[in-house]
């Protein structure tokens, strides 16, 4: 078995599901273990039905939930083995219901939530009442269940232990100081009797002396003697004097101590009465709780109701969800088709676009070629120009007619081969 001082652990069930046919006002138990199988034996244990603490056990003491009080406990020779039951003794209906268990180790806290359900019983009727009779066979289904405390559920189940745990501790402290208030009176009430005794006893010696004195000074005729005697007896006075005294003043001590005694009493009564009326204020808050209790339970009900119908209205929203994913997905592929197509185009595109470059590169060549030949043209203009305005000035001159006449036959002929020159 593990150490007690292991810290890792967790709360299970020993079967998940069981059902079990119990007889009312007969023993019980709600089974819970530790896993791995550690001791329990100097960890906290809380029992809780709903937020009312069934049982609480800590700094190794059982203490029973007031509602449960003589028919709920653990088994502390098993808490050795891990073992962290709730036994009932004396089983009710109304014990039917959802039980969370939490055992504090240090720092760790673990918890499971377990559900005592009640099945039809062999008549056919449903066990939903509370019943008085005792030995009815009643049908239990006990299973791990899920469900979870909020935060207002929380602190009413904290405020549950602390109650039970503080109304323990202060019965407890209220009759350990009774105990030892009267315990200590006895002692000096003891005391002061032994002392009585001592003091009664002083007395009965004092008085035999006084009487031997009397008889022996019936004897005497010696006037010395008488003396002494009357000396002793003076004395023998003052003693008894202050013995009456001493008794006195412990007679008024007794009395003293005696009204003492009795304001303690009217004390204690007093807290009996305010611890009575607190009880019964317990008990009206308690009543309280209940009530609200079942309103959260009728709220409950309404919520899985709620709830019920929300998963109806998700589960129709998922089937309309899967129909329109499938159109998605359907135009998932059209789009897919299209953006291949498209792709092509581009790549038809970038082709035309390769050409259209190539062209337009061609064209400017030309381009470029044509101003070329413009500018020889030009040229050739310019040329022409000059040579018509030298042959004006040889046709001005009479003389140099013959010789314009040759020039113009070679004319045509120059003019033929520049036309050959520009149209290549």
């Amino acid at each position: 078995m593990a150490s007690a001082s292991s810290n890792e652990f967790h709360l299970i069930v020993p079967n998940d599901s069981q059902s079990a046919e119990v007889k009312l006002g007969s023993d019980v138990t709600v089974p819970c273990h530790l896993s791995p199988e550690i001791s329990a034996f100097d960890m906290e244990i809380r029992w809780f039905k709903e937020t009312d603490c069934a049982c609480l056990y800590k700094n190794r003491e059982v203490i029973e939930g007031r509602s449960y009080e003589g028919r709920t406990g653990l088994s502390t020779k098993e808490l050795n083995r891990g073992n962290v039951s709730l036994n009932f003794r004396e089983f009710r209906e109304s014990d039917i219901g959802v039980y969370l268990c939490q055992v504090i180790s240090k720092d760790r806290t673990e918890e499971i939530t377990i559900e005592l359900e009640a099945r039809e019983d062999t008549d056919g009727q449903p066990v939903n009442q509370p019943s008085k009779i005792q030995g009815r066979q009643v049908y239990l289904t006990l299973h791990k269940s899920n469900r979870t405390c909020g935060e207002n559920q929380r602190m009413k189940m904290e405020e549950s232990a602390l109650m039970t745990e503080l109304e323990v501790n202060y019965v407890k402290v209220l009759h350990q100081t009774i105990f030892k208030v009267f315990k200590n009176q006895g002692k000096k009430l003891e005391q002061t009797e032994l002392q009585l005794k001592a003091s009664k006893a002083d007395l009965e010696r004092v008085l035999q002396q006084l009487e031997t004195i009397r008889e022996k000074s019936g004897l005497l005729e010696n006037k010395k003697d008488l003396d002494m005697k009357e000396s002793q007896m003076q004395q023998i006075e003052k003693q008894l004097l202050q013995i009456t005294e001493y008794i006195e003043e412990k007679q008024n001590q007794l009395e003293e101590k005696n009204t003492q005694l009795e304001d303690m009493s009217k004390q204690i009564s007093g807290k009996e009465k305010l611890l009575e009326s607190t009880i019964k204020e317990m008990e009206t808050s308690k009543q309280q709780l209940q009530t609200l209790r079942q309103e959260q339970m009728r709220q409950q009900d309404m919520l899985v109701k709620k709830e019920q119908l929300r998963i109806s209205e998700l589960i129709e929203k998922s089937k309309c969800l899967e129909e329109t994913k499938s159109l998605l997905e359907e135009r998932d592929g059209k789009i897919k088709d299209l953006e291949k197509e498209k792709d092509r185009l581009d790549e038809e595109l970038q082709d035309k676009d390769r050409r259209l470059k190539d062209i337009n590169a061609k064209l400017m060549q030309t381009v470029r070629e044509v101003e070329k030949k413009q500018n020889q043209l030009q040229g050739k203009h310019t040329q022409l120009e000059n040579m018509h305005k030298m042959m004006s000035e040889k046709m001005r001159r009479p003389e140099n007619k013959s010789k314009d006449l040759e020039a113009s036959k070679c004319q045509p002929e120059e003019q033929e081969t520049k036309s050959t020159h520009l149209e290549k």
